[in-house]
């Protein structure tokens, strides 16, 4: 029996680039909290290094980097496992905290925009 669509989650709420974003649940894969992440050298700007993950090694994203946003890349401590969107590729965001899984709709939370995270990555 599924529950009704009111009482699934909607989103895992996270802090990163200095707000607070929703990304949908459907697409993450796992919360993974102080991981080491390994820094590639010469890699894209937007990838932040690669991490362990269940037998792959699988790139980190840098959210400010990959979003163009402002402001000097945090430390995201906290990583997101997510598959890419349409079935893409697996990759992990960094953010500075996962703060709560919303099992309600979050007005004024703007969604990441994975799509354009993966691009950034996978460039």
């Amino acid at each position: 029996m599924t529950e009704p669509a009111e009482r699934r989650a909607a989103g895992l709420v996270v802090r990163a680039a200095g707000a607070r974003w929703l990304l949908p649940v459907a697409g993450v894969v796992a919360v993974l909290r102080q991981a080491e992440v390994i820094r590639v050298p010469g890699a894209a700007a937007a990838v932040k290094g690669l991490v362990h993950h269940r037998g792959r090694i699988i790139p980190v994203a840098d959210v400010i980097r990959a979003l163009e946003l402002p402001g000097a890349s945090a430390a995201g401590t906290d990583l997101v496992v997510v598959d890419g969107p349409g079935g893409g590729r697996r990759f992990a965001v960094a953010v500075d905290a996962v703060i709560e899984l919303s099992a309600e709709p979050r007005t004024g939370l703007a969604e990441l925009d994975l799509a354009r995270i993966a691009a950034a990555i996978f460039a």
